[in-house]
């Protein structure tokens, strides 16, 4: 298994996911305690690495603002307050993306958790490359560049395709992410599925290692175990 996510090494530990992230379902885990904060966190095990990855996770898609329009700032105070809390009680997985809070999600995200050890928890974040502009193997590997650096950090755990079987389905998917070449540089890929159909094309032609998913368990359990068995 190769280290963290950084410049050097672009992508460690890949994912897909939907519209909104959970926490990452690591397959084959088993579960542990963790004894951060006062309470008492249920851990899974990624086999592939060793990470202890709580098992809830904090999505960072929708964050308080200082006022109650649309367009009021993300009121960074309370974030840094929610991580706080998150952290001391066993929560060290926190899901991001560059399209979340109109782009200042990753940012937001960055602010709160760069006051604590690196080490202490795991950043996943997304390739949201939805516009046709931006399916390009230089426009992916720019749009990830730049969730380091609004994240600050140099590298992430957890880095997850954006949105799997929107727009065109499958068409779109391989425009965004085979037809580029830019999966060559890939390894540890995980999924996130719409329907049971598209979760079959893709688990058949792609070995995942982990996925992400909130509403749709049942069919990613179904087409887990299918997969299992095709492998």
């Amino acid at each position: 298994m190769a280290e963290k996510i950084n410049r050097r090494d672009f992508l460690k530990v890949l994912g897909a996911t939907g519209l909104a992230g959970g926490a990452a379902a690591i397959s084959g885990c088993k579960n542990v305690s963790s004894t951060e904060g006062n309470g008492e966190m249920t851990c899974r095990v990624n086999p592939g690495t060793g990470d202890k990855v709580s098992l809830l996770g904090y999505g960072m898609m929708r964050l308080p603002q200082t006022g109650d329009t649309a367009d009021a700032p993300i009121d960074q105070e309370m974030v840094n307050r929610q991580i706080d809390y998150a952290l001391k009680h066993g929560i060290n997985y926190f899901d991001t993306s560059p399209a979340y809070c109109k782009g200042l999600s990753e940012k937001a995200t960055g602010d709160a958790l760069k006051r604590y050890d690196r080490s202490s928890y795991f950043i996943a974040t997304k390739l949201s490359n939805f516009a046709p502009e931006t399916w390009s193997r230089e426009a992916s590997i720019e749009i990830f560049e730049n969730s380091l650096k609004e994240l600050q950090t140099d590298y992430v755990d957890y880095l997850l395709l954006h949105a799997i079987g929107t727009g065109s389905g499958m068409k779109e998917f391989y425009s965004r992410f085979i037809d580029n070449g830019i999966l060559a540089v890939f390894t540890n890929l995980g999924f996130y599925i719409l329907t049971l159909i598209r979760a079959n094309i893709v688990l058949t032609q792609y070995l995942f290692d982990f996925f992400n998913t909130h509403l749709n368990g049942v069919f990613v359990i179904r087409c887990t175990i299918h997969a299992q068995q095709v492998f």
